[in-house]
Parts: C-alpha cells; sequence; structure tokens
C-alpha cells in the first residue's frame, strides 16, 4: 500500500469514527430526552390522579367491595393507551381506568414503594411509573403505565435518519479522502515518474517548482539541485573519457604501423615474437580505446537511432574481426531454435554489439584451452538467447560474482595480458541495449549467455 492510499484510508477511517460517535450521542440525546419527557408525563399522570383521589368521599375510599370502578377527571388525557391502577394501604385494588381486559399486575413493585416513594420500569414497549402517596391519613398507590406511541416512532425514525446519513457521509469522506491526497500529493506522483525515468542519458531533468515552502516542494528543489549536480559530474567524466580516448587513440594506431613495418624487416624469429607479442597489447589496448569511445559518443546521444539488427550476421563479423589478431581461432556456429516468423533480428546498434561478442571471442581466445568457440543462437516470441561456450578452467564463485567490475580479472587471467574492462564495456552495452549477460560453468565449459529482449 503506498502513501498517499494509507493517508487517505487512514484520514476516511478516522472520518467515520468521528461522525459514528457524533451519531451515536445524537441518538442517545434524543432517546434519554424522550424516555425523560414520557417519564415526566406519566408522573403528571399518576399526580393528576392523586388529586383526583383526593376528592373523592371517604366513603368511596373505604370501600371494601373491591369494585373496579372508572377513574374519570376533568384533565386532557395526553397519554395514549393509559393504564391507572390505584391500590389502598392494603394494597388492594380500588380504582382503574381498564374496561373490559383482564388485569395483570406485579406486587414486587407495590413493595418497593414501601421503600422508595416513585419507581419507574419498562415492560417490552410499556414504560411505568409508580407513586406511594397519602390521602386523609392513609397511603395509597398509583401504578400508571402507557406506550408513548408519538417519541418512540419519532425515535425510530431518528435511527432510520442518522444510519442513512452516516452511510451517505461515509460514501462521500471516502470519495472525498481519496480525491484529495490524490490531487495533494499528486507533485510526489510526478516526483516518482521523473525518478523512474531518469537514466545517465537524461540527467537534465528539472522538476517544475512550486511557490510555497511546504515539505513537497522543498523536496523538489532538493531533487533539482542533485539532479544539476549528478549531470555536471556526468558531463566532465564524459568529457574526460572522450579526450582521453581521442588522445590516445592517434598514438596506438601510429604503434601499431610501426610494429607491423619493423616485423617485416626482422628476419629473426625471437625479435619477430616479441614484436608480435608487443603488437597484440597494442591491438587490444586499441580495441578497448575504440569501445569507450563508441560507448561515450553513444551514452552522450550522438548518432543514437537503433535499428534492425541480424544477431548471426554480428556474430560473424565479430568472428572475423577476432580472427585477424587469432588466426588458429575457429567458430562452431548453431542454430538451435528459431520461431516460425523470426528472422534472428533485434532493434540495436550494430557497432556496440559488435563489441560485445568481439570481447566475448577473445577471452575465449585468450582464456580456452584451446582457441575454439561454440555459439548457439535460438529464438523464441519474446526474446534471443545466445550462448558462448568455451573449454577452460571455470571461474570460482567468488569471481563470478565480480566478473562484470571494470578492471576485475579472474586467477586464470595472471599470467595473460589485459585490461579487465572487456566484460564490463559489455555489461554496459547491453544495460544500454535493455538486455542481459551473465556467466554460468558447466564442469569444464565455461558459459555466457546473452538474451536481448524482441
Amino acid at each position: 500500500m503506498n502513501l498517499k492510499t494509507r493517508i487517505a484510508l487512514n484520514l476516511s477511517i478516522a472520518f467515520s469514527i468521528i461522525m459514528g460517535i457524533v451519531m451515536t450521542v445524537i441518538y442517545i440525546s434524543f432517546a434519554n430526552f424522550r424516555k425523560a419527557e414520557f417519564k415526566e408525563n406519566l408522573e403528571h399522570s399518576a399526580v393528576v390522579t392523586a388529586n383526583y383521589i383526593s376528592k373523592l368521599p371517604q366513603k368511596v375510599l373505604n370501600n371494601d367491595d373491591k369494585t373496579v370502578d372508572d377513574i374519570n377527571n376533568d384533565e386532557d388525557d395526553f397519554l395514549i393507551k393509559e393504564k391507572i391502577l390505584v391500590f389502598n394501604n392494603e394494597k388492594n385494588l380500588i380504582f382503574s381506568n381498564v374496561l373490559d381486559e383482564r388485569l395483570v399486575w406485579d406486587n414486587s413493585h407495590l413493595n418497593n414503594l414501601d421503600k422508595k416513594k416513585k419507581i419507574f420500569w419498562i415492560n417490552d414497549y410499556q414504560e411505568n411509573i409508580g407513586i406511594k402517596t397519602k390521602i386523609r391519613g392513609d397511603f395509597f398507590y398509583i401504578l400508571t403505565s402507557a406506550e408513548d406511541v408519538n417519541g418512540n416512532p419519532k425515535l425510530n425514525f431518528l435511527k432510520i435518519l442518522l444510519i442513512s446519513i452516516f452511510i451517505t457521509s461515509l460514501a462521500f469522506i471516502w470519495v472525498f479522502s481519496f480525491y484529495f491526497m490524490k490531487k495533494q500529493l499528486k507533485p510526489l506522483d510526478d516526483f516518482k515518474d521523473k525518478i523512474t525515468d531518469v537514466t545517465s542519458h537524461q540527467l537534465t531533468i528539472q522538476l517544475p517548482e512550486q511557490k510555497s515552502d511546504n515539505e513537497i516542494n522543498v523536496l523538489i528543489k532538493a531533487f533539482n539541485t542533485m539532479m544539476k549536480r549528478l549531470n555536471e559530474a556526468f558531463l566532465a567524466q564524459k568529457e574526460f573519457t572522450t579526450s582521453a580516448s581521442h588522445e590516445i587513440k592517434t598514438p596506438l594506431t601510429r604503434m601499431s604501423f610501426q610494429l607491423e613495418n619493423l616485423s617485416n624487416l626482422t628476419k629473426e624469429e625471437k625479435s619477430k615474437d616479441y614484436i608480435n607479442s608487443i603488437q597484440n597489447e597494442v591491438f587490444q589496448l586499441s580495441d578497448t580505446v575504440n569501445s569507450l569511445l563508441i560507448l561515450s559518443k553513444v551514452e552522450e546521444g550522438h548518432d543514437v537511432h537503433f535499428e534492425n539488427v541480424r544477431m548471426d550476421e554480428v556474430i560473424f563479423d565479430a568472428f572475423s574481426k577476432v580472427k585477424k589478431n587469432f588466426k588458429e581461432f575457429e567458430m562452431d556456429f548453431e542454430i538451435k531454435e528459431q520461431s516460425a516468423d523470426g528472422d534472428l533480428t533485434v532493434k540495436g546498434i550494430k557497432s556496440l554489439l559488435e563489441i560485445v561478442f568481439i570481447n566475448l571471442l577473445k577471452n575465449v581466445c585468450l582464456y580456452s584451452y584451446e582457441p575454439k568457440a561454440k555459439v548457439e543462437i535460438s529464438e523464441t516470441d519474446d526474446e534471443i538467447v545466445v550462448k558462448v561456450i568455451n573449454e577452460g578452467e571455470v571461474l570460482s564463485e567468488k569471481d563470478q560474482i565480480k566478473i562484470f567490475e571494470a578492471f576485475r580479472r579472474g586467477k586464470n587471467s595472471q599470467n595473460i595480458s589485459g585490461s579487465g574492462l572487456g566484460l564490463r564495456i559489455s555489461k554496459r552495452i547491453m544495460d544500454f541495449h535493455h538486455g542481459e549477460i551473465f556467466y554460468t560453468s558447466d564442469k569444464n565449459h565455461n558459459i555466457f549467455t546473452i538474451n536481448f529482449p524482441i
């Protein structure tokens, strides 16, 4: 989960919790208000009943026939489905407003009124209140119950309304949070895209700076400063490489011609061998300088255009150039697999790809038991794979890890001249072509594998 999604998610959850708490407080507050108001109405009804009883004649109050009479009073009946029960001092029912219904009550409530002057309880949908009052020297128990047919529907409506508002608010908050985070953190997305696009050829990238001094703008300014310094450092390095390569290439060419002329003038075999050895060193150094010169020009953006290149032609051209310096060198070429519509063609720069195979084939001549290489090429719908195989001393695991580093040479090259730059240059060329090159071994076989995406 990225930072933008995490912030939006946390913000949405926080607002959802706050909204839920607010809705719950509103509902509970209204429910408590409704309950208190209805309790007050019940208590008022019980007081009205007590006033009514106090106006009755004494003989009615002392009636022992336990006749249930209808309670009538002049007060407005503001409670719906109200039930009023009046008990005398002996807890016998003497009055009720309930007709045509069997009366049932719980004596425990009457007993509780001996301890408390007033009690309140809820039974299903009925809310009840009981009071104990003294009238003309005698105690009377009044139980009043009713259903809040006005308040309960309002409470249910409020609950539905709050739930609807909560769900709607959640949807709005979540959509708004993700939209808000996406808009506010858009400079970070642009920053990420620019960093992803940065290569050694695009060090002049500068992100647009804002007028504000927020953290994102500070980060953008630091990035632009870093890119400027990197570009200056790379330009200085490339300028030095190009200048040095030009300066070295000319004297190397002269040395090569002079050594060749000297070899033709010398008749002694020992002197010729010595001259040829020096000439081979000059050829290797010249190839390295030429490779660096071509690669630096390409990386600077000069004449960079990819074209269709047949890999079999590149391999044979590289073989012919290596053959000039190593007369005994042989190559066994084999096409292992080829797709139906394939023609062994990749997008690339032929001069650079030739350098890759020149370096690999030259290593075969220098480090093999015999100057012979086996080259296998296969093609699928997705890639072209080339393997350069030779028999020779296998590299150790330590040397295999560092084989493509600059100036790194294995133990099998201690008595053989070389710069240690060939494989490093080949690796840079393959990276430039978005391909891969790696080393493996099988018994006494060294295998370099090259993958080209199609």
